[in-house]
């Protein structure tokens, strides 16, 4: 035969006493830290970070509607575009190569023979068109200025 179960009320756990207990039990167990947290909290007071922050989240929508403004201002995209092709270039590029022709510019200059070969090669003459042609947008950039 089967035996019977005995019945057990569920008394769920009074989580805000629980909260209220780790609380008052925390500056001891915690004590330097919360130190540390007020020094902390003190200069941030000192130096009015606090009241800026508190400004800051006041007048939210107004900040968020000027960051949101200069974001997407043509000026900053363009600035983020060309921050993304420079990285992307610099990625490329070996730093041990770079480092090596940094080193032998510190010894005898190169002749002009030398220098002339070095210009020939590919890979210089594809640099050099690349800042021909950066050149051209610059002095298109200019020349729309100077008409403004």
């Amino acid at each position: 035969m089967a035996v019977a179960v005995d019945f057990r009320v569920y008394t769920p756990v009074d989580a805000r006493e629980d909260l209220l207990k780790r609380v008052s039990e925390a500056p001891v167990q915690h004590a330097e830290a919360v130190l540390a947290a007020f020094e902390v909290l003190e200069k941030l007071h000192e130096k009015d970070v606090l009241s800026t922050i508190n400004g800051l989240l006041g007048a939210k929508d107004t900040v968020i509607n000027h960051v949101a403004g200069l974001v997407s201002s043509k000026e900053m995209i363009n600035i983020l575009r060309l921050s993304l092709l420079a990285g992307n270039l610099v990625k490329d590029i070996d730093p041990d190569a770079l480092h090596g022709v940094l080193k032998e510019a510190q010894g005898t200059p190169p002749s002009f023979f030398q220098i002339g070969k070095r210009m020939l090669s590919p890979d210089a003459r594809r640099a050099m068109g690349v800042f021909g042609g950066i050149l051209n947008v610059f002095g298109a950039a200019l020349k729309k200025k100077d008409e403004a």
